[in-house]
């Protein structure tokens, strides 16, 4: 599994059309001062230490040593005490039963699959809130459609179906299943290269040896700009 840039990496591409969702406003709407939260797939911590200041305590877990490092280092500098960092399997979580009042993840993995849908509900209080951002499968569809691989591409059933499905299979109440969707524009092919060196979209993007792509971008840069989709799908279910 490769590993990629602290949540906060931003590419530079200025939003054209649509509104950008701050998932970070939805989370602290859904979250009590007294509230003990998990943060699935943290990173390198960034949202996790945002999120502590409206909770009682929050976990944050990964599964890459190197994020948790990083994670631990900012919330020493930022003498924040009710922040802990883990390393740890989403699939397979050391804390009891229904330890959690909220379960969120950004941008993955808890939709990834029933195993990490499965454990997160395991931990998740009774009546609490599962919260995810996670990416559609239209994002950067004009990319994926160049390089002919990508996240979720092809796609054969859209994200929103797999999730309700999800919700339909264990027996939640879906609170919210919404998708955003707008578009960015990037400088130049070396802002798109970026984002591909520290993004999941392409599968094993390789400067070097996707170069016959990247040359269909530059020429799409000199027709009429680069300008890419981006769809998100923010959910909430209650267990």
């Amino acid at each position: 599994m490769k590993q990629f840039s602290r949540y906060k990496f931003k590419s530079g591409a200025k939003v054209v059309a649509g509104n950008k969702p701050v998932f970070f406003k939805l989370l602290i709407k859904n979250i009590k001062k007294d509230f003990v939260v998990l943060d699935l797939g943290c990173g390198s911590g960034e949202l996790t230490i945002q999120v502590s200041r409206y909770c009682k305590k929050i976990i944050g877990v990964d599964c890459f040593v190197d994020y948790i490092k990083t994670a631990n280092k900012d919330k020493k500098n930022q003498n924040i005490e009710n922040v802990l960092f883990k390393i740890q399997d989403g699939r397979k979580l050391s804390f009891k039963d229904e330890t959690f009042d909220v379960v969120y993840s950004s941008r993955g993995p808890v939709s990834a699959n029933s195993f990490f849908f499965k454990e997160a509900l395991r931990v998740l209080k009774k009546n609490g809130l599962l919260i995810e951002e996670t990416i559609g499968e239209t994002d950067k569809i004009e990319l994926k459609k160049i390089f002919n691989r990508g996240q979720n591409f092809p796609y054969f059933i859209k994200k929103r179906e797999s999730v309700q499905k999800l919700f339909d299979k264990f027996k939640l109440q879906k609170v919210l299943l919404e998708d955003f969707v707008y578009y960015q524009r990037f400088s130049s092919t070396n802002a798109v290269i970026r984002t591909l060196e520290r993004t999941p979209i392409i599968a094993d993007f390789d400067k070097k040896q996707d170069a016959q792509y990247l040359r269909k971008i530059e020429l799409m840069h000199q027709k009429r700009g680069i300008i890419l989709r981006t769809h998100r799908l923010w959910w909430i279910a209650k267990k």
